[in-house]
Order: C-alpha cells, then structure tokens, then sequence
C-alpha cells in the first residue's frame, strides 16, 4: 500500500491535463503560425524534417517528467524498516510525603503544594531521563512506574493530595524500600532518590532502608518542606476550607517542625545533598545539575517500524525522462546524414 507524506501535493496532477491541452494549443498555433508565413511547397520544404512523431513524444517525455516530480514532491512511502531506539539518561525516582503535616501553610499555598510545582519542575528539567513517583505516608505505594514519558507523568502528580494515603503517618523506611524496586538493578546508569518532605518520620527504621540505598548503589537527595520552628497543620471541610488545627490529647495545638537533621543524614549517607525548600526554587536548578552530571547509560533499547520514503526512484525517473527529452531532436535525419 501506498502512502504520501504531503498527500495535499498530488493536487498538482491537475497541472497535467493543463499542460497536455497548453501544449496541443501551441502545436496547433506553431502550425497556423508557418502556414500564414509560406505557400504549401516553400512550407513543405522548409519543414520537411520536423517529425511529428518525434515532437509528440518529447512533449510526452516533458509531461511525464512534470508527473514523476509532482509525485517525489508527496513523498510516496511503502514497504517498512526497523530503526533501534535508544534512550540515554538516568533513573530518577521521587519520593512525596503525602502525609497531613504536608498540609501546613508555612509554604505557600502549602508544604504539599510547593513540593508538587519542585516536581513538575523537575520532571521538565530532567526530559529525556526515567521517573518514577513513590507517594508515601504511614505506608508507600507506587504512584508511578519509572518512565521516560516526562509528559505523561505529570498527568499522574496533579490529583495527588493528602487524601491519596488513607493510612496516616511518615514512614520514609517503606518509601525508600519501594523506591528501590522500581530501578532495574542490571542496568548500568545512574541511580538516584529524591525525597521530598518535613522530615518528620514516625514509622520504621530509616536506617536499614538506607544502607540497602547504599548497597544497591543509589544515591538519595532530600529537599525539606517547611519552618524547623514549626506551622500547626490545618482540618478542612468538605469545601478545602480550613475549619481547624490539629491538636494532642490535652487540646494543644500540633506544631509540625521540618527535621533538617534527619533529612541531612540520609542524604550525606548516600552520597547524594539535602536542600530545604525556598520560594525561588533554586533548589530544582541545583538538583538539576547534579543529575546531569551524574553517569548516563541506556535506559530503554526498542524496535520501531517506519515507512521508507521512495522519492529518489520518482525523482530519477523523472530525470532520465527530462535528459531523453533534451537530447531528442524534433527532426528526422536526412538520407545523406545517414549515409555519412
């Protein structure tokens, strides 16, 4: 099957038809033209050699070079060839606390909020790589699978909320634990964490996690969200008003404090930089350019199929007839001439 790359270019085929009917036009005034300038006998022998034959088939040779450069000009496509596509880069996962303190308004508009524009700032930086999104709270889940469709994975950060994990807590061992399973361990490239949260971990063993980070030879870089002094963490209703604060047992209000220490550690353990969140973003330009520096390698290698072009074949055509047509003279030799 036949296929075209500029289909809308076949239109010019109405040219042709035009051009047969110019060019009987022009024959028949050429003829009237000589008639008028001689009698039928000095006609006859001023002209004897033009053949007739031979000037119908030049203008056929002329026509069928205008419709074979008509064609190259669509770019006619059949048959298929397989191209290898390879994908370089790294594989970075990110790690998002989703957990109520990441409500607190100590960030504009909130912790979760800003964590989330760092996100799609980064996954913008960072095209051309693998990302994966791990949500996290008092469990993980794996948000989304490492990809190297930057794009779409946006689609998958834009509904995430504190609402995303029902079960409540912080527990960045278990975040870290999925992480790690969403790197392919025989692949040479780069390997990189990035967390991004208060810090504030009540659940599991962090330590554990991150010698298994270690080991498996990731690095973990931390941008913390929120005030070491503390913000209280809003309730809301229904409508995403604030209605209230979270308070302990005695009715006090919870003050949720960013745990730079903690985050510092996990950070230095790996290899990788701890930054706290600000509102210029530099943080996202300086985690870019330590990504880029860090080791690509092949991410993905995939079969494509594409069609081939077959232009060059009309395009030939097309000059052998043009060059036929120059070199063919529109009269017949003499008797003498073929003597000689």
């Amino acid at each position: 099957m036949i296929t075209f790359v500029h289909a809308s270019v076949l239109f010019l085929l109405l040219l042709v038809p035009l051009a047969i009917g110019f060019l009987i036009w022009r024959s028949r005034a050429r003829l009237a033209a000589r008639q008028k300038l001689a009698q039928s006998v000095l006609y006859n022998r001023l002209f004897a050699d033009l053949s007739q034959r031979r000037r119908i088939l030049k203008a056929g040779l002329w026509l069928g070079t205008l419709t074979m450069v008509i064609i190259a000009l669509a770019r006619p496509v059949w048959g298929t060839d397989l191209d290898i596509i390879e994908t370089q880069g790294v594989s970075v996962v990110f790690l998002l606390d989703v957990s109520n303190s990441m409500a607190a308004q100590d960030l504009t508009p909130s912790r979760l909020e800003q964590a989330k524009l760092t996100i799609r700032d980064l996954f913008k930086g960072l095209e051309g790589n693998a990302v994966g999104l791990v949500l996290f709270a008092g469990t993980a889940v794996v948000q989304l699978p490492l990809t190297t469709d930057t794009l779409s994975a946006v689609t998958f950060l834009n509904p995430v909320s504190t609402d995303a994990i029902t079960q409540q807590g912080t527990n960045i061992e278990e975040a870290i634990r999925q992480g790690l399973q969403l790197y392919d361990q025989t692949s040479p490239t780069s390997r990189i964490m990035v967390l991004m949260t208060d810090g504030e971990n009540h659940d599991g063993d962090v330590n554990t996690a991150v010698q298994s980070a270690v080991e498996s030879d990731v690095s973990i870089y931390t941008i913390g969200y929120g005030d070491p002094q503390g913000a209280p963490v809003p309730e809301f209703d229904i409508d995403g008003n604030i209605i209230d604060y979270k308070t302990d047992e005695g009715n006090n209000v919870i003050l949720s404090r960013l745990n730079e220490e903690g985050l510092q550690a996990i950070s230095e353990a790996t290899g990788g930089i701890y930054q706290r969140a600000s509102s210029s973003g530099i943080e996202v330009v300086n985690l870019i350019n330590r990504i880029r520096e860090a080791a690509a390698d092949t991410l993905e290698s995939r079969q494509q199929q594409r069609g081939v072009e077959r232009f060059a074949i009309f395009g030939a055509i097309g000059l052998l007839l043009l060059s036929v047509e120059m070199l063919l003279s529109e009269t017949r030799q003499r008797p003498d001439e073929q003597a000689a």
